[in-house]
């Protein structure tokens, strides 16, 4: 018991030192404020998806990149020296994580306006904490091999899929079977409904489901216990740019990479952003999660286009909501806003990555300075947001008419992607730091097209704080529109220009320590 206290002391510590305590604040108070101004019964409807589908996963991501953080420090190998068992430190982690979604869930119920008793409480905390046990422990059972945070990432995609999708379709009664209890944690989403609906009881099948889902979540915490136990004698990993080849140089080499010299009898022609760049891309065909942002946006809209047309006739005939009439707000944060954040993210990643591998130590002995790399990085996610943007807009089949209003927000969005990567690498260490400020940031992108659909007039104007909320000003049909279309570009890219310069000179100085 005591080391078990000592471990969850270190969680606990480790949590505040990294930020995510004061994530789970912001989250939220977010959320809550989202809660609060959308009409009570739109609030009370969607407050159980989004305890399940968020909340509840809460510290699934960062808890991953804990563990893949503690093995590029060795913290890995220094605590199987000590009695600590591994089954001891999953527990503390997911303990500790888990007991921040349950009290984010607190404020969100209560704003929410449902009728609560002290049985509605017990269930949504029960369901909450289930849910995220079972995220938690299947993302560090299935993350627990991988190497980086990007092949996590894809090694846990289809079982956080799985434990996500069928809950939220069991909750929104498209799909109607006690089939969709094998799936774990279809239980808590159970719970978290019974909690959130007044008079609402549990069936037969549900109450055995639960037993399921305990079940699940030991099973899952045993599988990620057995993944926590280091290799003491595997050597230090080096960073990943000194081992890489580069064609045309000797692998041999000491130098590799955009810094090293070329082969005898040949001269240096290429710039060294130039030469860079040809690296990164050579590198980046071998980075599968690089190649799936190529395709996300393109995919996205494709699946909107599908799945819209029925996910809005099901509103329409079960809730009495019509989702056209908030067809720009959907539009703007499934798709003109949601892009932005697919690519910065991804990209800020890949900048931690060579951070916390030390791989941006290598430009210093090469031509390309610390400055023309961090430019390259926010501006590639600018270039690739708007390639991105101008496949999944068309595609999507929840645009607006083209029209300069829309290429004008389009041309915005895009842009806050560079400040988007800006921001996480000026606000973060090494990767789980960036996990917090990813999953913050990409909060207020979503909270943004709500505020301004939902917010009266004169509030509106508060989304012009955030760069991305100036492409929201010439999309056509939200209550914000107002500014022409040459008076928004010029105020979002100058918005975000200067917070890029400040983000930018942060972001070198926190490198040059």
């Amino acid at each position: 018991m005591r080391r078990l206290t000592a471990a969850a002391r270190a969680e606990v510590r480790a949590a505040w030192r990294y930020g995510v305590v004061a994530l789970a604040a912001v989250l939220a108070v977010l959320w809550s404020v989202m809660l609060f101004v959308l009409p009570s019964e739109g609030g009370q409807r969607l407050l159980p998806l989004l305890l399940v589908m968020d909340t509840a996963g809460f510290g699934a991501l960062i808890a991953v990149g804990l563990m893949l953080f503690e093995r590029v420090e060795r913290v890995d190998v220094v605590r199987a020296m000590t009695p600590l068992r591994p089954w001891e430190t999953v527990a503390a982690r997911v303990a500790v994580l888990t007991a921040l979604a349950v009290v984010m869930a607190v404020p969100m119920t209560l704003v929410a306006g449902v009728p609560l008793n002290l049985g509605a409480v017990a269930a949504v905390v029960g369901g909450v904490a289930m849910t995220s046990v079972l995220l938690i422990g299947t993302c560090l059972a299935l993350g627990g091999g991988a190497a980086t945070l990007p092949a996590a990432f894809l090694r846990i995609a289809p079982g956080v899929v799985l434990l996500i999708v069928v809950p939220a379709l069991h909750l929104t009664g498209v799909v109607r079977t006690p089939l969709l209890y094998l799936v774990p944690s279809t239980a808590g989403a159970e719970l978290v409904r019974v909690g959130t609906a007044e008079g609402a009881s549990m069936d037969a099948w549900a109450l055995a489901a639960l037993v399921w889902g305990v079940a699940g979540m030991v099973a899952a915490c045993a599988w990620a216990a057995r993944g926590m136990v280091p290799s003491v004698d595997a050597p230090l990993g080096r960073p990943r740019s000194v081992t890489r080849r580069v064609p045309g140089g000797s692998s041999g080499s000491g130098r590799t990479g955009p810094g090293a010299a070329t082969a005898p009898g040949r001269t240096r022609s290429r710039s060294p952003l130039v030469s860079f760049l040809r690296f990164d891309l050579m590198a980046g065909r071998r980075d599968a999660l690089i190649l799936l942002v190529l395709f996300a946006p393109a995919f996205l809209a494709l699946l909107i286009r599908v799945a819209y047309p029925r996910v809005s006739a099901f509103v329409r005939d079960s809730y009495g909501f019509d989702l056209a009439s908030a067809g720009p707000a959907v539009f703007a944060a499934l798709v003109l806003l949601h892009v932005p954040m697919i690519v910065g993210s991804v990209i800020a990643l890949r900048f931690m990555e060579d951070v916390d591998d030390r791989a941006l130590l290598v430009l210093r002995a090469s031509p390309l300075p610390l400055r023309g790399y961090i430019a390259y990085r926010s501006g590639a996610a600018a270039l690739l947001t708007l390639v991105g943007l101008a496949v999944a807009v068309p595609l999507s089949g929840l645009a607006p008419p083209m029209s300069v209003e829309l290429v004008a927000a389009v041309v915005v969005a895009a842009a806050a992607a560079s400040l988007f990567v800006l921001a996480v690498t000026a606000m973060s260490a090494n990767k789980v730091e960036a996990l917090v400020v990813i999953k913050g940031v990409s909060a207020v992108s979503v909270l943004l097209p709500i505020l301004a659909w939902a917010l009266p007039a004169p509030l509106t104007w508060v989304v012009l704080v955030a760069p991305p909320g100036w492409a929201l000003m010439t999309l056509p049909g939200l209550p914000i529109s107002g500014l022409s279309p040459v008076a928004a570009v010029l105020g979002g890219l100058v918005w975000t220009a200067v917070l890029c310069v400040v983000a930018a000179r942060r972001t070198e100085a926190r490198q040059e320590r």
